[in-house]
């Protein structure tokens, strides 16, 4: 933590040259305790916080998100992001950090004393002045000259937005919709989806990992197969069709401990649906969609991650699914024919 801060800091004061010892200190606490100000404010309910993004007068060129430490970044706010498109969407993250994130005044006192390191003009004075860790304003010469717009959000979620954003469209459609999230095993597949349904409202989340092809119908050339171990007929003409058709759609998920199907699970339809999962944009369902997301992924963040996630199991991984995901990727032109493509290397 320290000196991953300490570099953050470092990099701030190379792009804005004008930061004083407050604006250090702002920056530690915003790395330690990210909006939760929002909280010490009253300012806890989607529709403050909407009404106070709305009130942003941000006309600055869109700027990617800059990490702050503790896995949170500042989200600059600009003209691409259109106020109603944007910024609905935006709040439900914005509250979703405020919740999330719980600092320390410890956490916050540590960071402090390592800007010590930094040599900055005033810091000690400032420094002796600070007590009791109340929210710390930027300076006068930061707004003047940098003009800051933007809010804290856990990174993961900024560097989500862009795939959501047309995700919260669907969402406000008045009529049923299905987007799928396709990609490299380790890529975020499942992370996305979660996101997704925690701030999207009415959006129910299918995975493809309920369709496994029972090992006894899968055809003596399945592992050369693009999907061969997926049962995509039964995904298409259970789930798909339906929705498609503003029908409820019932399906009995694979149990792979069992391998069994189990109880049925009906999805309602109506709103939006999101699949999520590899083979989820194979060409037998890619034209049921009406948004495609590919997320990738670097050979060693997939590697690191899945070693992580998988243990002694990356073994498997690497020897068998892997190999047969990047056939079905490079055959089937899935990255290619995605609508939005989002690398997710630095996530996470």
């Amino acid at each position: 933590m320290s000196t991953d801060f300490l570099t953050i800091a470092r990099a701030h004061r190379a792009r804005y040259p004008r930061m004083e010892a407050q604006d250090f200190g702002k920056l530690a606490y915003q790395s330690e305790f990210g909006p939760s100000h929002l909280r010490k404010s009253g300012q806890t309910s989607q529709e403050r916080i909407l009404a106070a993004l709305l009130a942003e007068e941000a006309d600055a060129p869109a700027r990617p998100p800059e990490p702050i430490g503790g896995n949170l970044c500042r989200f600059h706010l600009s003209r691409d992001l259109s106020p109603v498109e944007g910024m609905p969407l935006l709040g439900r993250l914005l509250l979703k950090t405020m919740w999330e994130v719980e600092g320390t005044d410890e956490g916050l006192q540590k960071k402090l004393d390592q800007l010590q390191a930094l040599d900055i003009p005033g810091w000690k004075d400032w420094l002796a002045e600070y007590r009791g860790c109340p929210v710390i304003s930027h300076s006068e010469a930061f707004r003047t000259a940098y003009q800051p717009h933007y809010r804290v959000l856990c990174r993961d979620y900024a560097a989500f937005f862009p795939a959501l954003l047309p995700l919260e469209a669907l969402s406000r459609m008045d009529r049923p919709s299905v987007a799928a999230v396709d990609g490299r095993c380790g890529s975020g597949k499942t992370s996305f989806a979660e996101l997704a349904g925690a701030v999207l409202g009415g959006c129910e989340v299918v995975h493809m990992d309920d369709f496994y092809l029972p090992p006894d119908r899968r055809k003596g050339d399945w592992l050369e197969t693009p999907g061969g171990n997926m049962d995509l007929t039964r995904f298409r003409d259970e789930v798909l069709l339906p929705l498609r058709q503003g029908k409820a759609a019932i399906y009995r998920p694979f149990n792979c401990q069992t391998g069994q199907l189990g109880e049925p699970v009906e999805l309602a339809g109506g709103g939006l649906i999101l699949v999520e999962g590899s083979y989820s944009l194979h060409p037998l369902l890619a034209e049921h969609y009406d948004e495609k997301i590919f997320l990738t992924c670097s050979h060693e963040a997939q590697t690191a991650r899945l070693q992580n996630r998988e243990g002694a199991g990356f073994h498997a991984f690497e020897e068998r699914w892997i190999p047969m995901e990047e056939r079905y990727l490079a055959q089937c032109g899935v990255e290619r024919s995605a609508s939005l493509v989002v690398d997710t290397t630095g996530f996470f």
